[in-house]
């Protein structure tokens, strides 16, 4: 089958499919979220473009049929979260909520070079669990991936102009201007530990205010 052969199968017969997905991936975990009382800033689904699957499919050597059946994003959801705490204590959730595709899955946070900055986020490629796919309203995605991607605002807004910049640039990207995106990548790192430090000192006033009214209230 051949690249618009795929594409237009991609279109009439699963793009749907891969939209209510996404849809229903992204309901299922804001209803985690909200459980253990964690608000995300955003929650975004979408299926992925046919044009950005055509790129996909004719930007790699092999044939298209080996590289679209290697596609783990045909559906996709993004969390943005506030506080890099945030991240942290959603990330847990997501690998006890559904199967994790260990292979395809990372954590750009862990980087093996403590001197290079540059993408930090958490792509999980997940499916649901057996118990969910029993239900009526799952069934229908059984065997079927959907990625999941964690960040924060700031580690957002670099990755999205990035992106835009560097990523869809025509030709090679001079070595200023990368120098200067990771320039950028670790003064966004440093803003969100201090939004966290801030965060932190916020609620530690809050505790010591709230422990002074409890004083006065069992002295009266």
């Amino acid at each position: 089958m051949n690249v618009d052969e795929l594409i237009k199968k991609y279109v009439s017969e699963q793009r749907d499919t891969y939209r209510l997905l996404a849809e229903k991936t992204k309901e299922f975990l804001l209803s985690v979220l909200i459980s253990k009382g964690i608000v995300p800033h955003s929650i975004t689904s979408r299926e992925k473009d046919p044009e950005e699957l055509r790129e996909k499919i004719t930007g790699e050597g092999g044939t298209p049929d080996a590289l679209f059946n290697e596609i783990n994003d045909l559906a996709g959801v993004r969390i943005i979260a506030y506080f890099p705490s945030d991240v942290d204590n959603i990330v847990p959730l997501i690998e006890k909520e559904f199967n994790i595709d260990s292979k395809h899955s990372m954590d750009k946070r862990l980087s093996i070079d403590p001197a290079v900055f540059g993408y930090a986020s958490v792509h999980f490629v997940v499916k649901f669990r057996p118990e969910l796919l029993m239900l009526p309203e799952y069934v229908l995605f059984n065997k079927m991936k959907c990625e999941i991607q964690v960040r924060t605002i700031l580690q957002h807004a670099w990755a999205e102009i990035e992106h835009g910049i560097v990523y869809k640039s025509p030709g090679e990207i001079p070595f200023r201007v990368r120098r200067r995106f990771a320039c950028l990548a670790g003064l966004l790192e440093i803003a969100d530990r201090e939004f966290e430090s801030l965060r932190q000192d916020e609620m530690a006033v809050r505790q010591a205010i709230q422990g002074r009214i409890k004083k006065i209230k069992m002295g009266t």
